[in-house]
């Protein structure tokens, strides 16, 4: 496999970045700066495999009524007269590698949408499905979270196709498909239910958001953690916690004041400087203990530069 182009400080070629990594960016500035500057990956969740088969299916679904430009069942069922659109490109689109993309001065964006559809009027429906497990139906979308992540997505694909010059409704859908869970027997079959949910999307905060990203990798230095990052919250508290067992390979924490990762204390008169995360700290060893005060294990390069 190749090996993925990190971004380069200042660079000025337009850098790939995707729909997801955009999300990234929104929810941990920290994490996709890491990710997509130092190629440090975050933890990878287990493939969702249930919802690519429901997803699938779908799409199958959707093409036959594609091919005789039908409206189908479920649209026809919700008042609604869109059928899937005809496109040459609308497997493209679709694919997870290649999906629709648009260049701007900076970046090539890039999305793959799960289905579009098209009105009477000519203008194209951003479709995309959903799929989970609950007793009951998901007829409308939540608030916060992961939900606030769905209405993001929905948001870039339109600015995609509207940048790409289709004629874009402001109003999309999900297709939310759920198992409800309610027949009394398994019979190796599980019964769902449909339900279109509109959205009408505003993607004037995109441009302002891949601007924060260019500035954001341009600067030398670590932006701060989302506000509720989980890989960021378990990091801190691992090497809290682990800074406390002297004996062990642990990795150092970061710096309370500037963020920065802090380097091993040495003690005592050392030939040159210490090497590659050390920091010197001198041959008052034990002159705090009278005050109860502990030599530190940790020292920061960067605030003590500064003191």
């Amino acid at each position: 496999m190749a090996k993925r182009a990190l971004y380069l400080e200042r660079q000025t070629e337009p850098f790939q970045i995707s729909r997801a990594k955009i999300e990234d960016f929104v929810r941990c500035p920290r994490c996709f700066v890491l990710d997509v500057k130092h190629g440090v990956k975050k933890p990878s969740s287990p493939p969702f495999t249930l919802n690519m088969a429901v997803d699938n299916q779908l799409k199958k679904e959707f093409d036959d009524y594609r091919r005789i430009a039908a409206v189908p069942p479920v649209v026809a069922a919700a008042g609604l007269d869109f059928v899937p659109f005809s496109h040459p490109d609308i497997d493209t689109w679709r694919a997870t590698l290649k999906g629709i993309r648009f260049t701007t001065e900076d970046f090539i964006v890039t999305g793959a949408v799960d289905d579009v559809w098209i009105n009477k009027a000519g203008e194209l429906i951003i479709v995309d499905y959903k799929a989970t497990g609950r007793r009951l139906a998901v007829k409308e979308l939540g608030v916060g979270g992961f939900y606030d992540s769905y209405r993001r997505q929905m948001e870039i694909y339109q600015w995609l196709f509207t940048m790409n010059g289709f004629n874009v409704s402001s109003t999309g859908y999900w297709l939310y498909v759920t198992a409800t869970q309610t027949q009394q027997t398994f019979d190796s079959a599980l019964h769902f239910e449909s339900n279109l949910i509109s959205y009408v999307g505003d993607t004037r905060w995109i441009s302002g958001v891949l601007h924060d990203i260019k500035s954001t990798m341009d600067n030398s230095e670590l932006p701060p953690s989302g506000d509720d990052c989980d890989v960021c919250r378990f990091t801190h508290e691992r090497n809290r916690i682990v800074a406390g067992f002297p004996d062990q390979d642990e990795q150092p924490p970061v710096c309370e004041d500037c963020n920065e990762v802090m380097s091993r204390a040495v003690y005592g008169m050392t030939i040159g400087e210490p090497g590659e995360g050390f920091i010197g700290m001198g041959c008052t060893v034990g002159m705090g203990l009278e005050f109860g005060i502990e030599d530190p294990y940790w020292g920061c390069k960067s605030c003590v530069g500064r003191e």
